[in-house]
């Protein structure tokens, strides 16, 4: 806090000393215009100049201020947290940048600015400085991008497995289950990379005390061997700041611009605010889910009660809930019903349906006729 004051402080005081300096400038630049009139009426000119650009720094100043020290405070924290190897392709691309500003900025001072009306003066030396923190600024993201994503994919080439996109993998898919059977079917593009950092957060839920973390664990870490034998994957041991498996996973897929897979909805949320490609397995299943629509006829198995003393429940083959009216007398028995409603509740669908007849009733009819 006492940093970004300071900073604060600073810029305010450059920002409207900057409007000063503007403003007396203006006025000598406006001289030429005012030949005509008394030294008393100059001066007075050169007076209001200057105090309305005071008056302008002032009044940038204190956005500009801070504007300026969140991007410093920022910057810094961000740097605190960055790899080595991201410092120092950071800098060489800065300093790239910077090499290809000189050259743009001597283009630009070969142009004559000065035949342009009360901005000539003024354009070339701005177009100069905005042009060196462009190239600077870009240079400077491509190799903090460029950092993540080389280490990352010079792992994967140096073992002839670099081709295609990444896929990043969290601890919930790996507890899920399913991985094995998505990648058996090949909708899956690419290659599965596993962080070491991952592999730690299994093995720490392995050791856990608590019951059911460790067994978590300890499945997450048998799927995993088994599905080495079956669909290898890559395991990275990337150097990836950040707090926890989750920060440093999204961290690591936005800069090597690979997809991440899991189930977790939090995780996902923060992963596609941030721009990464999220993989959502539980998303994948629920839109496989068959769809039944009001009005339609099904063949239905009832299996147990229901809630009310005259409903039966069945079962689609995914696990979807249907409860039909009137069909408690029919428990153990296959039956025609027709779909009333459809429910999304937190845990799934539910489908209503109304008891219509049952099938053998059906088959008799149709034999009769």
């Amino acid at each position: 806090m006492a940093f970004k004051q300071t900073v604060h402080r600073v810029l305010f005081g450059v920002v409207t000393g900057l409007g000063g300096i503007a403003g007396i400038l203006f006025g000598l630049y406006s001289a030429r215009y005012l030949a005509g009139l008394s030294q008393v009426t100059i001066y007075a000119c050169y007076a209001a100049f200057t105090i309305l650009g005071l008056v302008l720094g002032i009044l940038l100043a204190d956005p500009v201020a801070d504007a300026a020290a969140e991007t410093v405070e920022s910057t810094a924290n961000s740097m605190q947290k960055m790899a080595l190897s991201e410092v120092v392709l950071g800098a060489l691309g800065l300093i790239i940048g910077l090499g290809l500003a000189f050259f743009v900025s001597l283009a630009i001072q070969s142009l004559k600015f000065e035949s342009v009306p009360l901005v000539g003066a003024w354009l070339g030396p701005v177009l100069i400085l905005f042009n060196a923190v462009l190239f600077a600024t870009l240079g400077a993201f491509v190799g903090v991008r460029f950092s993540a994503a080389k280490s990352v994919r010079g792992f994967l080439d140096a073992k002839g497995e670099g081709s295609g996109p990444l896929v990043l993998i969290d601890t919930s898919i790996i507890v899920d289950g399913r991985l094995a059977a998505v990648l058996e079917t090949g909708f899956l593009p690419g290659q599965v990379v596993v962080p070491q950092f991952v592999l730690g957060e299994l093995q720490t839920l392995a050791d856990s005390e608590d019951p059911l973390r460790r067994v978590r664990g300890r499945r997450g870490l048998e799927l995993l061997e088994e599905l080495r034998s079956s669909h290898p994957f890559q395991v990275i041991d990337d150097p990836v700041e950040g707090k926890g498996a989750d920060q440093k996973l999204v961290k690591l897929a936005r800069t090597s611009q690979a997809a991440l897979l899991t189930n977790d909805y939090n995780l996902q949320k923060v992963a596609s605010v941030q721009g990464v490609k999220v993989l959502n397995l539980n998303q994948l299943a629920a839109a496989l889910k068959p769809t039944v629509l009001p009005g339609q006829v099904l063949q239905l198995s009832l299996q147990r009660e229901g809630k009310e003393s005259h409903q039966g429940v069945a079962y689609f083959e995914d696990g979807t809930m249907v409860v039909v009216e009137r069909g408690r007398p029919h428990i153990g028995k296959d039956v025609i019903a027709e779909v009333s409603s459809v429910m999304q509740t937190a845990t799934g669908k539910m489908v209503f349906a109304k008891f219509r007849h049952l099938v053998e009733n059906a088959s008799a009819s149709e034999e009769s006729a």
